[in-house]
């Protein structure tokens, strides 16, 4: 992160030195030639530095940069003056291209082109108000809005929406930032036809809780987070007639249920650029800690991967918690149904994942 800001104080520069000389001007060159050699350096091992306008904070890489100082400040600016609010950086720069990228930036008057290993644009990604925790049922509405959206667009021969699920993520990951109490983004079910997309960004929500109370941070956090959020997505290869079926479902109607982690598993595998854990959590997520769910793929049985154990206990307490109507306050519900997780514990759950989740938001909720 501290290489990413040092990249940013050099390319403000940069900007800062051609709006006042000329592109040609010999400190542009020299801040150019900087600014490139410490983005080749970022881009030895990954494909891109992205960097994203969340509620005027920078985010980069999908976590939030703290204490950009004015360098951010500038860019923020700038870049919402030509009306984007996402930069990304690829692998291949050239110091040509960046150099005209700093010159059009630089220029009130321009609009940016099209450039070969820089993209940009807009995100939708909002907080909204004065008042962060009044207006966190608005969010997590919209989230749940955004994840039907992407959601409908799901077929076996469709290109799959990485870049919307993402601000999904960071938009959780800013709100954690934020200090907002995040379990108020949980949502309740408010008709049955929403449910998948209700409890996919509800799974998501309490994972990524699980995982930073852990120590997870950045991009494994915002992997969680899009693996949580696909966990269910093979349930979308299944029948609507089994799926929304009222009655107890027959032996053949359980089976068909039950490949959803294998059709899941599957379609998310193909996708490119996708986080590997998808696949792994939407094949496990019903493995259990014993080895004993589904699906059985060897004789042996095949150990759970721990971020799949984090999203099966959220899945369950979730899954739970929508079925059961709202008679008492929500800490209430939320112990009745921990003290079923810990009976299950050792069997269906890890029980240190089970004991750090009951601790950790039980005093969540005590703080709320």
């Amino acid at each position: 992160m501290a290489y990413a800001k040092t990249f940013i104080s050099t390319l403000m520069s940069a900007i800062s030195n051609c709006s006042l000389y000329s592109k040609d001007h010999i400190s542009v060159d020299n801040l150019t030639k900087k600014s490139i050699a410490i983005l080749n350096e970022l881009l030895t091992d990954r494909d891109s530095l992205e960097i994203m306008i969340v509620e005027d904070n920078l985010v980069i890489n999908k976590a939030p940069a703290r204490n950009a100082g004015h360098h951010g400040s500038n860019l923020i600016k700038r870049l919402k003056r030509k009306g984007i609010s996402r930069i990304d950086f690829l692998k291949g720069i050239s110091y040509s291209e960046l150099k005209q990228f700093i010159a059009d930036l630089s220029d009130p008057e321009k609009k940016l082109k099209i450039y070969p290993h820089i993209k940009t644009g807009i995100i939708d990604v909002r907080i909204g108000g004065d008042s962060l925790a009044s207006n966190l049922e608005n969010l997590s509405s919209e989230q749940v809005a955004r994840v039907k959206e992407i959601y409908h667009n799901i077929a076996p021969h469709k290109e799959l929406n990485i870049s919307g699920l993402e601000e999904i993520v960071v938009n959780f990951i800013v709100t954690f930032k934020r200090e907002a109490n995040i379990l108020k983004l949980i949502s309740p079910v408010k008709a049955y036809s929403e449910y998948t997309y209700t409890h996919a960004t509800n799974v998501a929500i309490l994972s990524m809780f699980q995982a930073e109370s852990l120590g997870a941070r950045d991009d494994l956090l915002h992997d969680i987070g899009i693996a949580a959020l696909l966990h269910d997505v093979g349930k979308l290869f299944i029948s609507k007639d089994i799926l929304e079926k009222k009655g107890k479902l027959d032996k053949r109607e359980w089976e068909e249920i039950k490949m959803h982690s294998l059709y899941g598993a599957r379609y998310l595998a193909r996708i490119s650029g996708l986080t590997q854990l998808a696949a792994i959590a939407a094949l496990e997520h019903h493995l259990r800690y014993d080895c004993k769910g589904y699906p059985q793929l060897n004789a042996g049985g095949k150990e759970q991967h721990f971020c799949s154990q984090i999203i099966a206990t959220s899945d369950f307490f979730d899954a739970l918690r929508s079925r059961r109507p709202y008679k008492r306050d929500w800490q209430i519900e939320v112990e009745e149904i921990v003290a079923l997780m810990k009976e299950n514990a050792g069997s269906e759950f890890n029980p240190f994942l089970v004991d750090n989740f009951s601790k950790t938001l039980l005093k969540a909720l005590k703080k709320g």
